[in-house]
């Protein structure tokens, strides 16, 4: 039986599945960097398009957009050495 606190059979920094990896931070600035480029292209368009729901409807596309690029670079990452 195992106790509860007892450490980790590889050390204090063992990779755990859930952990941050290079992966998933390459990823998630993936994600950022979308967001942040759908935000400066769309905004202008959708402040005309749709006045009352300009700051919506920019926040769902990058939204939409960035989960796209996670996923995309996640897929891509992966396959690297």
């Amino acid at each position: 039986m195992t106790e509860p606190l007892a450490p980790l059979p590889g050390g204090p920094f063992a990779s755990k599945p859930g952990q941050w990896t290079r992966q998933s931070a390459g990823a998630t600035f993936a994600a950022i960097a979308a967001f942040l480029l759908t935000r400066d292209a769309t905004f202008e368009f959708f402040r005309h398009a749709l006045p009352d729901w300009a700051y919506t409807a920019t926040t769902l596309t990058g939204l939409a957009v960035s989960a796209v690029a996670y996923g995309l670079a996640g897929l891509w990452l992966r396959r690297l050495p």
